[in-house]
């Protein structure tokens, strides 16, 4: 894993941000004239930033271990950060999801009630898309609950207790699947923090597991849960406070974390803590994937933006258009695949598999 750095930000902001002026002149200048040297010169723009986004991503610095601190036991803190969202992550799931839509739009160029109609009913299609992959990576029922661990934090109401950072585990839960003769495997991670003998499961996505394990491996802080925790259903939210102030905020099992959720609580002070640092995004295995089917629908449609939709053949420009937005869906889908089957690099996982009991 490598830090993320302004190079990289930028970079990848602005590739998004040119992907995202190529789709909006479609519906912006619906009726420019060919050839569209507004378009070719938007999307050229954003393949270079993108492939400087990654190169700038695998050169960036390795993310090294935080320093250990040494001295008097610290306190808890008063101010807890809510883990952070992925914007260019959401941002570019948004523009994957539009992009049939826009070569839809540009297939039909000044074509009649038959091509309104099929917009139209892309369009609905592309609105469920949207809402199903809210859905998807929705964390609100999360969020709502690390609220509460910040919000008792600030009232110097929470539980904890010391632990030390051990290793990082992926586990393997399988079921059996909507086919005959399929399996359906759910992939959970976690951080194994071990309180003398005894150990306790903090789940995250896995680059914040593999974060918080190169940052903190081996090193002691406080694990901390709400005062409310009882207001709180299933898992119960909780947060790993390093000694050197960075923090990393999961969901625990309740029987592993009740042991620790009565007597007094530990002394707390308005202690300046902070998130982890942030991490290069780019993934070979999943990227060069979606990259690969933008690069190769561009390319498909080079031809119709050049030309003009209305001056070729109507088959051939629907063609290309459909087998662009074909190609872009399909190896973005490998590509996001890919991402729930990687782990992140730099650093050994623990990998455990169990089965329901139906098929064990």
């Amino acid at each position: 894993m490598r830090r993320s750095t302004f190079i990289t930000r930028t970079l990848g902001g602005a590739a998004l941000l040119c992907a995202a002026v190529a789709l909006s002149l479609v519906f912006v200048r619906y009726d420019a004239p060919a050839p569209r040297w507004d378009m070719v010169g938007a999307l050229g723009a954003a393949a270079l930033t993108a492939g400087a986004w990654a190169l700038a991503c695998r050169t960036a610095p390795p993310l090294g271990a935080a320093p250990s601190v040494a001295g008097e036991l610290p306190p808890l803190p008063h101010r807890l950060p809510l883990p952070a969202r992925d914007v260019g992550r959401a941002t570019g799931t948004v523009l994957l999801v539009l992009t049939p839509l826009v070569l839809t739009r540009l297939a039909a160029g000044s074509g009649g009630v038959l091509s309104g109609l099929l917009i139209i009913l892309v369009f609905v299609v592309t609105v469920k898309a949207l809402l199903f992959a809210r859905r998807r990576a929705g964390q609100a029922e999360a969020r709502s609950k690390f609220r509460v661990l910040a919000d008792d934090a600030t009232r110097g109401e929470l539980h904890a207790v010391r632990v030390r950072v051990g290793e990082p585990v992926r586990m393997r839960y399988l079921r059996r699947g909507g086919k005959p003769g399929e399996l359906d495997v759910t992939q959970y991670h976690w951080l194994v923090l071990q309180d003398g003998g005894r150990a306790i499961r903090l789940s995250s996505a896995p680059e914040e597991v593999g974060r918080a394990v190169l940052r903190l491996g081996g090193q002691e802080g406080w694990l901390c849960w709400p005062q409310r925790w009882k207001l709180i259903e299933a898992e119960l939210p909780a947060a790993f406070v390093s000694d050197g102030g960075e923090v990393l905020m999961g969901l625990t099992d309740p029987d592993e974390a009740r042991p620790y959720l009565t007597g007094p609580r530990p002394p707390s002070s308005d202690r300046a803590v902070r998130r982890l640092p942030r991490t290069a995004k780019f993934a070979p295995p999943v990227h060069a994937r979606i990259l690969g089917g933008a690069l190769l629908a561009a390319l498909l449609v080079a031809p119709v933006l050049y030309i003009g939709p209305d001056r070729l053949p109507a088959l051939l420009d629907w063609l290309l258009c459909v087998s662009a937005a074909a190609t872009l869906v399909v190896l973005a889908l490998r590509g996001l695949g890919e991402a729930s089957r990687s782990l992140p690099e730099g650093l050994s996982w623990t990998v455990e598999e169990e089965s329901d009991p139906s098929i064990a």
